[in-house]
Protein backbone atom coordinates (compact mmCIF):
# COMPACT_ATOMS: atom_id res chain seq x y z
CA UNK A 1 0.00 0.00 0.00
CA UNK A 2 3.07 2.12 0.68
CA UNK A 3 4.56 1.58 -3.03
CA UNK A 4 1.03 2.44 -4.17
CA UNK A 5 1.29 5.83 -2.83
CA UNK A 6 4.07 6.43 -5.69
CA UNK A 7 1.76 5.97 -8.06
CA UNK A 8 -1.48 9.34 -9.66
CA UNK A 9 -2.98 10.90 -8.43
CA UNK A 10 -0.55 10.92 -4.98
CA UNK A 11 3.23 10.51 -7.08
CA UNK A 12 4.58 10.55 -3.63
CA UNK A 13 7.94 8.73 -5.52
CA UNK A 14 10.04 8.29 -2.51
CA UNK A 15 7.45 5.73 -1.30
CA UNK A 16 7.82 3.45 -4.23
CA UNK A 17 11.38 2.88 -2.33
CA UNK A 18 10.22 2.26 1.25
CA UNK A 19 7.55 0.28 0.16
CA UNK A 20 10.23 -2.34 -1.27
CA UNK A 21 12.18 -2.02 1.60
CA UNK A 22 9.31 -2.45 3.72
CA UNK A 23 9.00 -5.92 1.35
CA UNK A 24 12.59 -6.29 1.49
CA UNK A 25 12.43 -6.47 5.41
CA UNK A 26 9.47 -8.67 5.28
CA UNK A 27 11.46 -11.60 2.88
CA UNK A 28 14.49 -10.85 5.58
CA UNK A 29 12.47 -12.57 8.31
CA UNK A 30 10.97 -15.37 6.25
CA UNK A 31 12.08 -19.23 5.68
CA UNK A 32 11.14 -21.25 3.00
CA UNK A 33 10.08 -20.61 -1.09
CA UNK A 34 6.39 -21.11 0.05
CA UNK A 35 6.27 -18.38 2.81
CA UNK A 36 8.18 -15.91 0.67
CA UNK A 37 5.76 -16.85 -2.25
CA UNK A 38 2.61 -15.85 0.34
CA UNK A 39 4.25 -12.34 1.41
CA UNK A 40 5.03 -11.56 -2.46
CA UNK A 41 0.93 -12.28 -3.19
CA UNK A 42 -0.23 -10.68 -0.57
CA UNK A 43 2.35 -7.55 -1.09
CA UNK A 44 1.31 -7.91 -5.69
CA UNK A 45 -2.37 -8.09 -4.43
CA UNK A 46 -2.72 -5.14 -2.47
CA UNK A 47 -0.65 -2.84 -4.83
CA UNK A 48 -2.32 -3.46 -7.33
CA UNK A 49 -5.94 -3.11 -6.06
CA UNK A 50 -4.66 0.15 -5.13
CA UNK A 51 -3.11 1.37 -8.38
CA UNK A 52 -5.41 -1.01 -10.75
CA UNK A 53 -8.92 1.37 -8.80
CA UNK A 54 -10.12 1.96 -12.04
CA UNK A 55 -10.75 -1.50 -12.99
CA UNK A 56 -14.13 -1.63 -11.83
CA UNK A 57 -15.79 1.53 -13.03
CA UNK A 58 -14.56 0.47 -16.89
CA UNK A 59 -16.05 -2.82 -16.21
CA UNK A 60 -19.57 -1.41 -14.87
CA UNK A 61 -19.43 1.07 -17.89
CA UNK A 62 -18.66 -1.59 -20.42
CA UNK A 63 -20.18 -4.44 -19.27
CA UNK A 64 -23.68 -5.63 -18.11
CA UNK A 65 -22.06 -6.64 -14.66
CA UNK A 66 -23.29 -5.34 -11.31
CA UNK A 67 -21.12 -3.31 -8.88
CA UNK A 68 -20.33 -6.34 -7.21
CA UNK A 69 -19.29 -8.40 -9.87
CA UNK A 70 -16.70 -5.56 -11.18
CA UNK A 71 -15.47 -5.78 -7.53
CA UNK A 72 -14.74 -9.61 -7.25
CA UNK A 73 -13.19 -9.20 -10.92
CA UNK A 74 -10.86 -6.49 -9.82
CA UNK A 75 -10.02 -8.38 -6.82
CA UNK A 76 -9.47 -11.67 -9.09
CA UNK A 77 -7.11 -10.04 -11.95
CA UNK A 78 -5.25 -8.05 -8.74
CA UNK A 79 -4.36 -11.56 -7.24
CA UNK A 80 -3.38 -12.95 -10.36
CA UNK A 81 -1.37 -9.81 -11.29
CA UNK A 82 0.53 -10.52 -7.96
CA UNK A 83 1.34 -14.14 -8.57
CA UNK A 84 4.56 -12.35 -11.11
CA UNK A 85 5.74 -11.13 -7.34
CA UNK A 86 4.81 -14.65 -5.06
CA UNK A 87 6.90 -15.98 -7.58
CA UNK A 88 9.58 -13.56 -7.07
CA UNK A 89 9.77 -13.43 -3.58
CA UNK A 90 9.68 -17.30 -2.86
CA UNK A 91 13.05 -17.01 -4.96
CA UNK A 92 14.14 -14.23 -2.53
CA UNK A 93 13.25 -16.41 0.74
CA UNK A 94 14.95 -19.79 -1.00
CA UNK A 95 18.07 -17.39 -2.08
CA UNK A 96 18.48 -15.73 1.21
CA UNK A 97 17.60 -18.24 3.33
CA UNK A 98 18.64 -21.40 2.10
CA UNK A 99 21.75 -20.58 0.03
CA UNK A 100 23.09 -17.53 2.30
CA UNK A 101 23.02 -14.81 -0.15
CA UNK A 102 22.89 -11.37 1.16
CA UNK A 103 19.48 -9.93 1.18
CA UNK A 104 20.63 -6.80 -1.91
CA UNK A 105 21.19 -10.02 -4.25
CA UNK A 106 17.82 -11.79 -3.55
CA UNK A 107 15.55 -9.55 -3.72
CA UNK A 108 17.32 -7.62 -6.86
CA UNK A 109 17.07 -11.44 -8.50
CA UNK A 110 13.21 -11.50 -7.24
CA UNK A 111 12.29 -8.33 -8.53
CA UNK A 112 13.75 -9.19 -12.04
CA UNK A 113 11.74 -12.88 -12.07
CA UNK A 114 8.83 -10.88 -10.99
CA UNK A 115 9.03 -8.11 -13.58
CA UNK A 116 10.03 -10.37 -16.43
CA UNK A 117 6.81 -12.98 -16.47
CA UNK A 118 3.97 -11.99 -18.73
CA UNK A 119 1.25 -9.82 -17.11
CA UNK A 120 -2.05 -7.79 -18.13
CA UNK A 121 -0.41 -4.35 -17.02
CA UNK A 122 2.80 -4.87 -15.54
CA UNK A 123 4.00 -1.61 -13.12
CA UNK A 124 7.51 -1.23 -13.14
CA UNK A 125 9.54 0.89 -10.14
CA UNK A 126 11.64 2.20 -12.85
CA UNK A 127 8.90 3.20 -15.08
CA UNK A 128 6.67 4.69 -12.44
CA UNK A 129 9.90 6.61 -11.45
CA UNK A 130 9.86 8.57 -15.08
CA UNK A 131 8.90 11.63 -13.77
CA UNK A 132 12.26 11.97 -12.99
CA UNK A 133 14.26 10.88 -15.52
CA UNK A 134 17.62 11.96 -14.64
CA UNK A 135 17.03 8.47 -12.30
CA UNK A 136 16.63 5.93 -14.73
CA UNK A 137 18.96 7.05 -17.84
CA UNK A 138 20.62 3.62 -17.19
CA UNK A 139 17.61 2.07 -19.11
CA UNK A 140 19.96 3.02 -21.83
CA UNK A 141 22.54 -0.41 -20.67
CA UNK A 142 20.49 -2.49 -18.33
CA UNK A 143 16.69 -1.25 -19.30
CA UNK A 144 13.53 -1.15 -17.08
CA UNK A 145 13.51 -4.02 -15.73
CA UNK A 146 17.30 -3.39 -14.31
CA UNK A 147 16.77 -0.15 -13.41
CA UNK A 148 14.28 -1.44 -11.33
CA UNK A 149 16.62 -4.00 -9.70
CA UNK A 150 19.06 -1.24 -8.76
CA UNK A 151 15.79 0.68 -6.77
CA UNK A 152 15.78 -2.63 -5.15
CA UNK A 153 19.03 -3.41 -4.15
CA UNK A 154 18.89 0.41 -2.78
CA UNK A 155 15.84 -0.83 -0.80
CA UNK A 156 17.18 -3.74 0.68
CA UNK A 157 20.71 -1.53 2.05
CA UNK A 158 18.58 0.91 3.60
CA UNK A 159 17.06 -2.33 5.43
CA UNK A 160 20.52 -3.67 6.19
CA UNK A 161 21.35 -0.64 7.22
CA UNK A 162 18.12 0.02 9.85
CA UNK A 163 18.29 -3.48 11.12
CA UNK A 164 22.34 -3.47 12.11
CA UNK A 165 21.19 0.62 13.82
CA UNK A 166 18.50 -1.45 15.86
CA UNK A 167 20.64 -4.06 16.74
CA UNK A 168 24.23 -2.40 17.58
CA UNK A 169 23.44 1.43 17.36
CA UNK A 170 24.89 3.78 15.27
CA UNK A 171 28.73 2.14 13.98
CA UNK A 172 30.29 1.88 11.00
CA UNK A 173 28.49 -0.91 9.99
CA UNK A 174 25.17 0.42 10.27
CA UNK A 175 26.08 3.18 8.42
CA UNK A 176 27.99 1.56 5.06
CA UNK A 177 25.10 -0.05 3.64
CA UNK A 178 23.15 3.33 3.67
CA UNK A 179 26.48 5.22 2.74
CA UNK A 180 26.71 2.43 -0.40
CA UNK A 181 22.36 3.73 -0.93
CA UNK A 182 23.08 7.43 -0.80
CA UNK A 183 26.33 6.30 -3.40
CA UNK A 184 23.79 4.54 -5.65
CA UNK A 185 21.40 7.09 -5.90
CA UNK A 186 24.20 9.93 -6.47
CA UNK A 187 25.88 7.84 -9.14
CA UNK A 188 22.15 7.35 -10.82
CA UNK A 189 21.61 11.24 -10.76
CA UNK A 190 25.15 12.14 -11.60
CA UNK A 191 24.92 9.58 -15.04
CA UNK A 192 21.38 11.11 -15.10
CA UNK A 193 22.46 14.38 -15.40
CA UNK A 194 25.14 13.81 -18.41
CA UNK A 195 23.06 11.39 -20.41
CA UNK A 196 19.71 13.73 -19.92
CA UNK A 197 21.74 16.83 -21.43
CA UNK A 198 23.58 14.58 -24.44
CA UNK A 199 20.26 12.87 -25.34
CA UNK A 200 17.99 15.62 -24.70
CA UNK A 201 20.42 17.62 -27.46
CA UNK A 202 21.88 15.24 -29.76
CA UNK A 203 22.64 15.40 -33.64
CA UNK A 204 19.57 14.72 -36.12
CA UNK A 205 17.22 16.50 -38.15
CA UNK A 206 13.97 17.73 -36.86
CA UNK A 207 10.19 16.49 -37.99
CA UNK A 208 6.95 18.91 -37.84
CA UNK A 209 4.25 16.44 -36.59
CA UNK A 210 0.58 17.35 -35.58
CA UNK A 211 -0.47 14.52 -33.24
CA UNK A 212 -4.42 14.29 -33.29
CA UNK A 213 -5.66 14.33 -30.08
CA UNK A 214 -9.15 12.80 -30.61
CA UNK A 215 -11.74 12.81 -28.31
CA UNK A 216 -14.41 10.21 -29.45
CA UNK A 217 -16.29 7.96 -26.71
CA UNK A 218 -16.06 4.21 -27.68
CA UNK A 219 -19.82 4.12 -27.23
CA UNK A 220 -20.16 6.48 -29.58
CA UNK A 221 -17.84 5.22 -31.99
CA UNK A 222 -19.76 1.44 -31.82
CA UNK A 223 -22.91 3.28 -33.45
CA UNK A 224 -21.83 3.37 -37.22
CA UNK A 225 -24.36 6.42 -37.73
CA UNK A 226 -21.94 8.67 -35.86
CA UNK A 227 -18.86 7.39 -38.14
CA UNK A 228 -19.38 10.42 -40.55
CA UNK A 229 -19.12 12.93 -37.91
CA UNK A 230 -16.37 10.97 -36.49
CA UNK A 231 -14.11 11.15 -39.92
CA UNK A 232 -15.34 14.72 -40.23
CA UNK A 233 -13.91 15.54 -36.99
CA UNK A 234 -10.66 14.29 -37.62
CA UNK A 235 -9.81 15.66 -40.98
CA UNK A 236 -11.26 19.19 -39.88
CA UNK A 237 -8.71 19.06 -36.76
CA UNK A 238 -5.81 17.61 -39.61
CA UNK A 239 -6.69 20.02 -42.24
CA UNK A 240 -6.56 23.11 -39.46
CA UNK A 241 -2.81 21.43 -38.17
CA UNK A 242 -1.51 21.19 -41.99
CA UNK A 243 -2.20 24.86 -42.41
CA UNK A 244 0.20 25.06 -39.89
CA UNK A 245 2.76 23.71 -41.90
CA UNK A 246 3.80 19.90 -40.96
CA UNK A 247 5.25 16.82 -42.75
CA UNK A 248 2.98 14.11 -41.39
CA UNK A 249 -0.37 13.78 -39.24
CA UNK A 250 -0.61 11.41 -37.09
CA UNK A 251 -4.68 10.06 -35.71
CA UNK A 252 -5.29 7.76 -32.64
CA UNK A 253 -5.40 3.77 -32.52
CA UNK A 254 -8.96 2.71 -34.77
CA UNK A 255 -9.58 6.47 -35.46
CA UNK A 256 -10.61 5.84 -39.15
CA UNK A 257 -13.59 4.13 -38.05
CA UNK A 258 -14.24 1.90 -40.95
CA UNK A 259 -13.07 -0.93 -41.82
CA UNK A 260 -10.42 -1.38 -44.66
CA UNK A 261 -9.36 -4.50 -46.07
CA UNK A 262 -5.83 -5.75 -44.57
CA UNK A 263 -4.23 -6.06 -48.72
CA UNK A 264 -5.85 -2.54 -50.08
CA UNK A 265 -2.63 -0.03 -51.34
CA UNK A 266 -5.37 2.67 -52.45
CA UNK A 267 -7.43 4.83 -50.29
CA UNK A 268 -11.12 4.61 -50.31
CA UNK A 269 -13.16 8.33 -51.95
CA UNK A 270 -16.71 9.39 -51.86
CA UNK A 271 -17.54 10.01 -48.24
CA UNK A 272 -14.92 7.62 -46.25
CA UNK A 273 -12.09 9.09 -48.27
CA UNK A 274 -9.07 10.01 -45.87
CA UNK A 275 -7.55 12.94 -48.33
CA UNK A 276 -8.67 14.75 -50.40
CA UNK A 277 -10.58 18.60 -50.71
CA UNK A 278 -9.17 20.53 -47.29
CA UNK A 279 -6.80 17.78 -46.33
CA UNK A 280 -4.15 16.99 -48.24
CA UNK A 281 -1.98 14.61 -46.25
CA UNK A 282 0.25 12.52 -45.63
CA UNK A 283 -1.39 11.07 -42.75
CA UNK A 284 -0.56 8.17 -40.94
CA UNK A 285 -3.30 6.19 -38.65
CA UNK A 286 -4.83 3.14 -36.85
CA UNK A 287 -7.50 1.26 -38.17
CA UNK A 288 -9.19 -2.11 -38.03
CA UNK A 289 -8.03 -4.19 -41.07
CA UNK A 290 -10.13 -7.38 -42.38
CA UNK A 291 -7.77 -10.20 -42.93
CA UNK A 292 -8.68 -12.70 -45.77
CA UNK A 293 -11.69 -15.09 -44.99
CA UNK A 294 -10.16 -18.48 -43.74
CA UNK A 295 -11.94 -21.83 -43.91
CA UNK A 296 -11.49 -23.81 -41.25
CA UNK A 297 -11.39 -27.82 -40.90
CA UNK A 298 -15.30 -28.13 -40.18
CA UNK A 299 -16.46 -25.74 -43.25
CA UNK A 300 -17.14 -22.97 -41.50
CA UNK A 301 -16.01 -19.37 -42.02
CA UNK A 302 -13.58 -17.44 -40.16
CA UNK A 303 -13.51 -13.71 -40.67
CA UNK A 304 -10.40 -12.15 -38.52
CA UNK A 305 -9.43 -8.54 -38.33
CA UNK A 306 -6.24 -6.90 -37.14
CA UNK A 307 -5.96 -3.81 -35.07
CA UNK A 308 -3.31 -2.01 -38.15
CA UNK A 309 -2.04 1.64 -38.79
CA UNK A 310 -1.02 2.73 -41.74
CA UNK A 311 0.13 6.06 -43.62
CA UNK A 312 -1.80 7.25 -46.76
CA UNK A 313 0.00 9.98 -49.06
CA UNK A 314 -1.61 12.49 -51.00
CA UNK A 315 -1.57 10.48 -53.90
CA UNK A 316 -4.14 8.30 -51.77
CA UNK A 317 -1.50 5.54 -51.87
CA UNK A 318 -1.63 3.44 -48.47
CA UNK A 319 1.65 1.42 -47.25
CA UNK A 320 1.52 -2.05 -46.66
CA UNK A 321 0.60 -2.02 -42.43
CA UNK A 322 2.15 -2.74 -39.50
CA UNK A 323 -0.68 -5.07 -37.52
CA UNK A 324 -0.56 -4.70 -34.05
CA UNK A 325 1.87 -8.00 -32.87
CA UNK A 326 0.49 -8.13 -29.24
CA UNK A 327 -2.61 -8.07 -28.46
CA UNK A 328 -3.92 -7.16 -24.76
CA UNK A 329 -5.28 -10.19 -22.81
CA UNK A 330 -8.75 -10.19 -22.71
CA UNK A 331 -9.62 -6.51 -24.15
CA UNK A 332 -8.26 -8.27 -27.78
CA UNK A 333 -7.50 -11.71 -26.96
CA UNK A 334 -7.96 -14.48 -24.22
CA UNK A 335 -4.28 -15.61 -22.61
CA UNK A 336 -2.27 -17.36 -24.78
CA UNK A 337 -5.17 -17.55 -27.50
CA UNK A 338 -1.97 -16.59 -30.09
CA UNK A 339 -0.18 -20.02 -29.30
CA UNK A 340 -3.34 -21.96 -28.94
CA UNK A 341 -6.03 -21.21 -32.19
CA UNK A 342 -8.96 -23.42 -30.68
CA UNK A 343 -8.59 -21.46 -27.55
CA UNK A 344 -9.40 -18.43 -29.18
CA UNK A 345 -11.91 -19.76 -31.63
CA UNK A 346 -13.76 -20.67 -27.95
CA UNK A 347 -14.07 -17.49 -27.77
CA UNK A 348 -14.56 -16.33 -30.82
CA UNK A 349 -16.48 -18.28 -33.17
CA UNK A 350 -16.55 -16.45 -36.27
CA UNK A 351 -13.55 -14.33 -35.97
CA UNK A 352 -12.08 -11.62 -34.02
CA UNK A 353 -8.56 -9.65 -33.70
CA UNK A 354 -5.44 -12.18 -34.28
CA UNK A 355 -1.81 -10.72 -33.79
CA UNK A 356 0.64 -10.00 -37.14
CA UNK A 357 3.12 -11.72 -38.38
CA UNK A 358 5.78 -9.58 -38.99
CA UNK A 359 7.22 -5.95 -38.25
CA UNK A 360 7.03 -3.55 -40.53
CA UNK A 361 8.19 -0.07 -40.72
CA UNK A 362 6.50 3.17 -42.27
CA UNK A 363 8.26 5.50 -43.69
CA UNK A 364 7.81 8.83 -45.09
CA UNK A 365 9.94 10.39 -47.69
CA UNK A 366 10.40 14.06 -47.61
CA UNK A 367 11.29 16.37 -50.56
CA UNK A 368 13.91 18.84 -47.82
CA UNK A 369 15.13 16.59 -45.45
CA UNK A 370 15.74 12.90 -44.34
CA UNK A 371 12.94 10.24 -44.51
CA UNK A 372 10.82 9.35 -42.07
CA UNK A 373 11.31 5.13 -40.65
CA UNK A 374 8.69 4.88 -38.10
CA UNK A 375 8.38 1.96 -35.76
CA UNK A 376 4.81 1.74 -35.14
CA UNK A 377 4.27 0.51 -31.02
CA UNK A 378 0.44 0.40 -31.16
CA UNK A 379 -1.95 0.78 -27.64
CA UNK A 380 0.00 -0.85 -25.21
CA UNK A 381 3.45 -1.95 -26.82
CA UNK A 382 4.50 1.05 -26.00
CA UNK A 383 5.05 -0.55 -23.01
CA UNK A 384 6.97 -3.81 -23.97
CA UNK A 385 10.65 -4.04 -23.77
CA UNK A 386 11.15 -6.81 -25.69
CA UNK A 387 9.04 -5.47 -28.76
CA UNK A 388 10.68 -2.54 -28.44
CA UNK A 389 14.05 -4.01 -28.29
CA UNK A 390 13.09 -6.11 -31.68
CA UNK A 391 11.58 -3.00 -33.72
CA UNK A 392 14.60 -1.05 -32.84
CA UNK A 393 17.16 -4.11 -34.30
CA UNK A 394 15.40 -4.80 -37.26
CA UNK A 395 13.63 -1.71 -38.46
CA UNK A 396 15.89 0.49 -37.43
CA UNK A 397 13.67 3.65 -37.36
CA UNK A 398 14.86 6.93 -36.53
CA UNK A 399 11.32 7.44 -34.62
CA UNK A 400 8.78 5.87 -32.66
CA UNK A 401 5.17 6.34 -32.59
CA UNK A 402 2.53 5.28 -30.62
CA UNK A 403 -1.23 5.20 -31.38
CA UNK A 404 -3.59 4.18 -28.76
CA UNK A 405 -7.12 4.62 -27.52
CA UNK A 406 -7.29 5.18 -23.78
CA UNK A 407 -10.89 5.73 -24.24
CA UNK A 408 -11.61 2.68 -21.94
CA UNK A 409 -10.36 4.77 -18.90
CA UNK A 410 -11.16 7.57 -19.38
CA UNK A 411 -11.04 9.25 -16.08
CA UNK A 412 -8.92 7.30 -14.55
CA UNK A 413 -5.12 7.40 -13.76
CA UNK A 414 -4.72 4.67 -16.64
CA UNK A 415 -3.20 7.27 -19.13
CA UNK A 416 -0.66 8.94 -17.12
CA UNK A 417 0.48 5.27 -15.54
CA UNK A 418 0.48 4.25 -19.83
CA UNK A 419 2.62 7.76 -20.63
CA UNK A 420 5.25 7.13 -18.01
CA UNK A 421 6.06 3.02 -18.80
CA UNK A 422 6.04 4.36 -22.33
CA UNK A 423 8.75 7.09 -21.45
CA UNK A 424 11.24 4.14 -20.83
CA UNK A 425 11.06 3.02 -24.36
CA UNK A 426 12.45 6.34 -25.24
CA UNK A 427 15.35 5.66 -22.72
CA UNK A 428 15.41 1.80 -23.91
CA UNK A 429 16.17 2.62 -27.30
CA UNK A 430 16.84 6.44 -27.84
CA UNK A 431 14.54 7.80 -30.00
CA UNK A 432 12.02 10.29 -29.62
CA UNK A 433 8.54 9.05 -29.36
CA UNK A 434 5.57 11.02 -30.42
CA UNK A 435 1.41 9.43 -28.83
CA UNK A 436 -1.49 10.35 -30.81
CA UNK A 437 -3.85 9.03 -28.49
CA UNK A 438 -7.87 9.35 -28.06
CA UNK A 439 -9.21 10.46 -24.72
CA UNK A 440 -5.37 9.92 -23.29
CA UNK A 441 -2.05 11.62 -23.10
CA UNK A 442 -1.11 13.12 -26.58
CA UNK A 443 2.52 14.00 -26.36
CA UNK A 444 5.27 14.05 -27.68
CA UNK A 445 8.93 12.13 -25.77
CA UNK A 446 12.44 12.99 -26.18
CA UNK A 447 15.23 10.35 -26.38
CA UNK A 448 16.47 10.91 -23.03
CA UNK A 449 12.73 10.59 -21.32
CA UNK A 450 11.21 14.20 -20.99
CA UNK A 451 7.89 14.79 -22.07
CA UNK A 452 8.50 17.55 -24.10
CA UNK A 453 4.74 18.59 -24.92
CA UNK A 454 1.91 16.51 -24.30
CA UNK A 455 -2.15 17.56 -24.06
CA UNK A 456 -4.04 15.67 -21.93
CA UNK A 457 -7.99 16.49 -22.46
CA UNK A 458 -11.58 15.58 -22.72
CA UNK A 459 -11.62 17.78 -25.96
CA UNK A 460 -10.83 16.96 -29.65
CA UNK A 461 -8.18 19.69 -30.95
CA UNK A 462 -4.12 18.64 -32.14
CA UNK A 463 -0.65 19.08 -30.54
CA UNK A 464 2.51 20.63 -32.56
CA UNK A 465 5.53 18.54 -31.95
CA UNK A 466 9.20 18.84 -33.53
CA UNK A 467 10.47 15.12 -32.58
CA UNK A 468 14.44 14.83 -33.72
CA UNK A 469 15.60 11.97 -36.05
CA UNK A 470 18.08 9.88 -34.74
CA UNK A 471 20.08 7.62 -36.20
CA UNK A 472 22.17 6.60 -33.25
CA UNK A 473 23.75 2.50 -33.37
CA UNK A 474 21.55 0.26 -31.29
CA UNK A 475 21.94 1.15 -27.44
CA UNK A 476 23.44 -2.12 -25.01
CA UNK A 477 19.67 -2.73 -24.10
CA UNK A 478 18.30 -3.03 -27.29
CA UNK A 479 20.96 -5.35 -28.50
CA UNK A 480 21.79 -7.42 -25.42
CA UNK A 481 18.41 -7.34 -23.21
CA UNK A 482 18.33 -8.37 -19.98
CA UNK A 483 21.24 -10.83 -20.24
CA UNK A 484 23.85 -8.62 -18.65
CA UNK A 485 21.86 -8.13 -15.71
CA UNK A 486 21.02 -11.34 -15.15
CA UNK A 487 24.51 -12.92 -15.37
CA UNK A 488 25.46 -10.25 -12.80
CA UNK A 489 23.15 -11.31 -10.67
CA UNK A 490 23.64 -15.14 -11.44
CA UNK A 491 27.24 -14.46 -10.87
CA UNK A 492 26.87 -12.53 -7.54
CA UNK A 493 24.35 -15.48 -6.13
CA UNK A 494 26.77 -18.34 -7.28
CA UNK A 495 29.99 -15.67 -5.61
CA UNK A 496 27.75 -15.64 -2.43
CA UNK A 497 27.67 -19.45 -2.66
CA UNK A 498 30.61 -20.69 -2.81
CA UNK A 499 31.79 -17.93 -0.11
CA UNK A 500 29.04 -19.52 1.96
CA UNK A 501 30.94 -23.12 1.73
CA UNK A 502 34.52 -22.26 1.94
CA UNK A 503 32.97 -20.53 5.38
CA UNK A 504 31.70 -24.27 6.16
CA UNK A 505 34.75 -25.70 5.22
CA UNK A 506 37.05 -23.53 6.63
CA UNK A 507 34.63 -24.67 10.15
CA UNK A 508 34.77 -27.99 9.42
CA UNK A 509 38.48 -27.72 9.22
CA UNK A 510 39.16 -26.33 12.37
CA UNK A 511 36.68 -28.36 14.16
Amino acid sequence: MVAALGTPPTDLYPALIVGLALLAAAIRGVDGFWRGFGLGALWGTAGQLIVMRFVPSVIQLFTDLGTLAAIVAHTLLSAAQSLHWALGMGLAAVLHKRLKTPLELSFGAAVLLALSLPSVFLWSPAGLFSPWPELVQSAEYIGERGVSVLFAIIAALTVRGAVTLRKEGWSRRAATPALAALGMIGLMVVHGLWAVDRWGNGAGENARLALIHAAVDPKVRWQKRNWPPILAELKRQTAIAEAAGVDLTVWPEAAYPYKLPNSGRRAPRGRRQIVGGAVRGPILFGLITNASPQRLASGQWEHNKYNSATLVTPDRRLQAPYDKMELLWFGETVPLGHYFPWLRRLFQRSGGLIPGTELRSLTLQRKDGAPLRMAVLNCYEDTLPALGRRMLRELEPNLLVNVTNDAWFVGTQEPVLHERLAVMRSIELRRDMVRAVNLGVTGWIDAAGRVRARRDSAEPGWLLVSPRLRESPATLYARFGDVPMIALLVLGVGGAAWRQRQKGDDRASTT
